[in-house]
Parts: C-alpha cells; structure tokens; sequence
C-alpha cells in the first residue's frame, strides 16, 4: 500500500484549520481510519505541570469526547512503554498488548488492547506527545505494515505545532472567559451594593409605616364587621407581606461587617430549619445531612436570613409536593476546581447546599436569577437571592447554581473554612 499524499495533504490543511483539541482529535482520527486498518487512534501528551503523569486525551473508537482539564491522566513513573516513548525518537510497537513486558496489565485488562503503536510528538525538539493507534477486543492483534508507519511518523509530525497552536487559542479563550466572568460577577455586587444603599432608608422609614398600619386594624374588632371582615383579613395579609419585603431590604442594606463570631454550622442550619419547617406544605420534606463538621467565623444572622431565602426558594420551586435536601460540608478547591465557578477562589470552604427536585432552571435564567429585583414568581420580591449573595461576598464567600430543565436545582452557599473546634 503506497502512502496515499492526498490524505497527508488533506490531514494538513485541516489542522490548519483547528481551533479546539476536539478538532485535532477528530481530524487526526479520521486521516487514521483513511489510510490504515486501525479503527481507533488517541493523542497522548505529557502534562508540563506533572512530569510524573501523562494525559490520554480522547480520541476515536473507545475513547470519546475531548477535554484536557477531564482528560484520562496515566501515572508515568515505572510504565516501559511510555518511558520508551519519551525518551525514544521512533515509533513503539506493541504487537500484543497482553503479553509484552512494557505494558500495564492493569490498563491493558481495563481497555481491552491487543496492538499498541505510539508515535512521539516532537515539539521544539523535545518529545512532548504521542500519536497512538491500536486494536482492541474482537479486532484482535493487528501489526502495523511500512506503510501504515510512515504515515503516522507523517500526522504525528503535522500534530506537534498544530497541538501547540490549539493550546494557546484554548488558554486565550479561557482568559477571555474568566475576564467576562469577573466583569459580571463585579457588576452583579455593584448593582446588589447599590441596592443596600438605596434601601436601607426607605426600608426603615417603611417598617415604621406598616406598623402603624398593623396597629390601627389591630384595633378593629373583626366580628363587629360583616362584609368588610374579608377586606380586613386581606389588607392584614398585605401588610405582613409588605413586612417580609422590608425586612428583606434591610437584610440587603446591612453593613459588610456585622458582628462575627466563631459559628458552628450544622447547629446553624439545623436551627434555621426547624423555624422554616412550619412553612412548608405538608407534601414537601426537608432531609439535613452532615458530611462534616464545619465552623466558620461569620455574623449568625445573615446566615439564617440566607439559609430561610434558599429553603424559601426551594420551596416555591416544588410546589405543593416534592423534597428539599440541606447537606452541611466540607470541599478542597484547586484552581481547576474553582476556575468552574463563577467567583471562587482556590481554598478549603465550608459549603451549604440546598437542593430540590422542582422542575430546574433554564440555562437562560440562571444568568439572572441572582439579579436584584428578578423574579418569575407572581408575589415573588427579586431580593431573596440578591440577600444570599450579598451575605456570601461579605463573608469572604461565593454561591453556585447547578440546575438542568426537569433536574431540579442545587444553591451552594461557600464560606472560608474557620479552625476547627
């Protein structure tokens, strides 16, 4: 079989043409399934952050779907076959996996290989990579012709710069969606911080008001009313809501620092639930798990007014039946972890999730939802969540929002992780 260079050329301009490793991967593998028997092909590429591993990353037949950041990580250290690889400058052939001395049995047993070829990719004269190919399960071992060699040596020397290049549009995009990240997590505290300053007077000189009002139909005697004992009834009604968005903007025009003291947080939340439980529909139940022991240094206060907006939350998205699950817990964030987040930060956190099985969150809505004044409820104020993320900023914290049409929706309330006691 003569090396087919229209392939080559092809597989060339292609990769020119790459803007993602998903594009590398699927053009590479499909110059393989063109101009070889192999069904399957994978880019291996050595981590420059971890000498000690190296990340398969995905690619055609058993291996699917591409991302470096969830990439399969293979440990390096005392594996033959990629230490020859790395130090090597030609094509490793492994004919049959399952009895060659420089393969992992364990990976070999896990993935089901019989022919193995890796191909180094070179890059500023150092073996960064590996094209590889193989054979797998019932294709049973297939060794590699002269031809079928050369061409890979050719798509593994074509894949180095354009790996390369791919790479850096990636970390650019990535920069470019952390800097928007950051611009909309700062105007979203702008707009929360304005709000608290425009509020707190109007909600104070309010508080005053409805009470004045509660007292005078407080001392209406209701049964000396006849039809107008209905309208008496409502109006009461709407006072004591008009209380509940009051007291909501107060929450919001707090000062950024109360007063902090060295709060558990499992005997917080246990509390708060027990006096939003009442409140509940008697088809809806609230289930608190502890995963770990947690204290954090932060104002009691601001917490529960919290923790009551997103059991309040959970609780108008389920409706009349349905079941609301507070877990207490403990997470390590690395900057992989946090740069998924929208405004976290690499540390140890105690994190508050409160999770129902309502009806979920588009996509759409879930850029707004923490807006001040964004409601899609009927009666709903547009505060309570604007006071949860308020709270967390001034705790040094953040709140995540993971939710999927149909899936319900999961609030995680993370606050810096203080001594344990």
């Amino acid at each position: 079989m003569a090396l087919p260079v229209d392939a080559v050329l092809r597989h060339s301009g292609e990769l020119q043409r790459a803007r993602t490793l998903a594009d590398l991967i699927r053009v590479t593998g499909e110059a393989v399934r063109q101009v070889t028997r192999y069904r399957t092909s994978w880019v291996a590429w050595f981590d420059p952050d971890d000498t000690d591993s190296v990340r398969v990353l995905a690619g055609t037949g058993v291996f699917e779907g591409v991302a470096w950041e969830t990439a399969l990580v293979v440990p390096r250290r005392g594996d033959r076959m990629l230490e020859e690889i790395a130090l090597g400058r030609k094509p490793v052939v492994v004919t049959d996996a399952r009895t060659d001395p420089r393969t992992n049995k364990e990976q070999v047993a896990r993935f089901g290989n019989h022919t193995i070829i890796n191909v180094p990719v070179i890059l500023a004269g150092e073996v960064s990579g590996a094209l590889g190919v193989g054979s797998f399960g019932d294709e049973g071992v297939v060794p590699p012709t002269q031809d079928e060699l050369e061409a890979l040596v050719l798509f593994a020397s074509q894949l180095g710069p354009a790996f390369d290049r791919v790479q850096a549009l990636e970390a650019q995009s990535r920069a470019e969606r952390d800097r928007r990240a950051l611009e909309l997590r700062l105007e979203r505290l702008q707009r929360v911080e304005l709000m608290g300053v425009l509020v707190a007077g109007v909600a104070h000189d309010l508080n005053n008001l409805i009470a004045i009002a509660q007292l005078s139909l407080d001392v209406i005697d209701a049964t000396q009313l006849k039809a107008g004992a209905e309208a008496l009834d409502d109006a009461t009604n709407a006072l004591t809501r008009m209380g509940e968005i009051s007291a909501q903007l107060l929450q919001l025009g707090r000062s950024a620092r109360g007063a902090r003291a060295k709060v558990d947080l499992n005997e917080l939340v246990a509390r708060t639930l027990e006096l939003v439980r009442p409140s509940l529909p008697r088809g809806v139940g609230l289930v608190r798990h502890v995963e770990s022991k947690a204290f954090v240094d932060a104002d009691a206060v601001q917490l529960q007014q919290a923790l009551t907006n997103l059991v309040v939350n959970a609780r108008d998205a389920v409706g009349a039946q349905g079941l609301i699950t507070v877990t207490v817990d403990e997470v390590t964030l690395d900057a992989r972890a946090a740069a998924t987040l929208l405004g976290a930060r690499e540390g140890v956190f105690a994190v508050v999730r409160v999770r129902d099985d309502g009806p979920g969150i588009t996509r759409e809505l879930q850029r707004r939802v923490f807006d001040p004044l964004f409601t899609t409820k009927e009666t709903g104020s547009g505060l309570g969540l604007a006071v949860v993320t308020r709270a967390a900023a001034q705790h040094e914290g953040f709140v995540a929002l993971d939710s999927e049409p149909g899936a319900g929706a999961c609030f995680s309330f993370y606050l810096p992780l203080g001594r344990r006691q």
